[in-house]
């Protein structure tokens, strides 16, 4: 295989598993109702389906670049696909709900090793000239993915249940896995050297479980006493990680990284961009299914034409960070997701499709202009043996903000509620604009500070 026909197929395998992976943390937001249904429980238990997923991202993502150096890139990107497809095929068996949580968790072990090293894997095998093109077509799914899911997801539903959204990806994932295994070159022979930080992993996953039940606790109960002891404890293992990284030969997490300054503004960009895609979708499928009374599937619909205006965008946003580099894309991107998020509550209606549907196109445009250039200022001034290391650090900050933009979006919608003693199964429109006019304003104060951020960006092209 010559090394272009190589290039394509390994961009091929990660691109689809990358969709395959964001459709995921979206899809089954449209079964929860159904699932508790179907098990007996109360609607509330069913968000660990969800958040038993996303924390399994975030406890592997950070020991992905230990196990691609300690047992190679193509075995872990194989078995990362087998588990991802392993974990959402048996979702379709589930029993109970907590079998069905559990499955989810292996899923997300998968997903969590799937994208840092692919993505390294891709980084491998192309110049640095090449990342910002590459990048801008792998990137494609991550916007895609979760505008269509919401559509798809209630299609299915609708026509076959909900154990059919779980299986979606799984066999696909199975398929993929074997493609790899005989596509995919040997790794090159390369010294193991560093040990793994066992005291650094354990208070990085104790950090990021106690945060994940902390965003829980807020979106049920509020703010209580435990939330209170939880915090407390959030920053005091802060401290310590922190403390415990600084004296470490080889940390889990290399804090010289972020002396790059481009690597610094690219996770504070990456946390404004991912916060404001993913809280901002949680809240507008609610918004059209709840407080405008659409179905899952139309609601789907509208929201998927955010694909086509990133679509159309993704190849010209080359030229621009070609151009003019990453400051002028992201800061109208930020700029147009700010304020094109809360005029979202001007749709106030289920039959104003054109209207919703040219807003959508235009938010999916501005969308498109963040993730290539974020990605790409990711790796500006890194050798390529640190592109595995900074890839992981960098997923693990993606996943953190996606986790907050969900959840903190899900906070301020239960907090709208009980400000405007609102009850869900009998909203209507005027309550539903105050329910999630909060959610919407967190989205564009974040995406605000996005703009901020890009404008501390060096001047130079690429």
């Amino acid at each position: 295989m010559q090394l272009k026909q190589y290039q394509f197929f390994v961009a091929i395998i990660y691109t689809v598993v990358l969709f395959l992976d964001r459709l995921d943390l979206t899809i089954v937001n449209v079964t929860l109702p159904t699932v508790a249904h179907y098990f007996h429980v109360p609607l509330v238990t069913t968000d660990w389906i969800t958040m038993a997923f996303l924390l399994a991202l975030a406890l592997s993502i950070p020991v992905s670049s230990w196990l691609g150096e300690r047992f190679g890139l193509k075995r872990i990107y194989i078995l990362a696909m087998a588990l991802f497809g392993l974990g959402a095929t048996l979702c379709f068996f589930a029993p109970n709900l907590e079998f069905l949580i559990a499955c989810r968790w292996l899923q997300g072990i998968g997903g969590g090793l799937l994208i840092p090293v692919g993505l390294t894997m891709l980084y491998q095998i192309y110049d640095k000239a090449g990342y910002a093109s590459i990048t801008s077509w792998t990137f494609l799914p991550a916007l895609i993915a979760p505008a269509v899911a919401p559509f798809l997801g209630g299609l299915i539903l609708e026509s076959l249940g909900w154990q059919y959204v779980f299986i979606l990806s799984g066999p696909l994932a199975l398929v993929l896995a074997i493609v790899a295994g005989i596509g995919l070159f040997k790794d090159e022979k390369q010294p193991f050297l560093s040990p793994f930080d066992w005291q650094g992993y354990g208070l990085c996953s104790l950090f990021l479980i106690i945060l994940f039940l902390l965003l829980s606790e807020l979106g049920r109960f509020g703010f209580t006493k435990l939330s209170l002891i939880e915090l407390l404890g959030l920053i005091s293992l802060f401290l310590l990680l922190i403390k415990s990284l600084q004296h470490k030969q080889n940390p889990l997490i290399n804090l010289n990284y972020f002396k790059n300054k481009y690597f610094q503004l690219a996770n504070g960009l990456q946390f404004c961009f991912q916060f404001c895609h993913f809280g901002a979708i949680f809240l507008i499928n609610l918004y059209l299914q709840i407080g405008l009374g659409m179905s899952a599937k139309m609601a789907g619909f509208i929201m998927g034409v955010q694909a086509i205006g990133a679509m159309v965008i993704s190849r010209y946003v080359v030229r621009l960070f070609a151009l003019y580099g990453a400051k002028l894309p992201l800061t109208l991107g930020l700029l147009g997701v700010g304020i094109s998020s809360p005029c979202i509550l001007f749709i106030h209606s289920s039959v104003m499709l054109t209207f919703g549907s040219l807003l959508f196109f235009i938010r999916g445009i501005f969308s498109g202009l963040c993730g290539t250039p974020i990605q790409t200022l990711s790796v500006e001034g890194f050798k390529k043996n640190e592109i595995n290391q900074i890839n992981s650090i960098f997923n693990a900050g993606r996943q953190i903000a996606i986790s907050l933009g969900v959840a903190i979006s899900s906070i301020l919608i239960s907090l709208g509620i009980r400000l405007n003693n609102a009850q869900v199964s009998t909203i209507h429109f005027g309550q539903a604009l105050k329910v999630f006019s909060l959610g919407f304003l967190a989205i564009t104060l974040v995406a605000m500070l996005g703009v901020i951020i890009a404008q501390q960006i060096p001047e130079t092209k690429h």
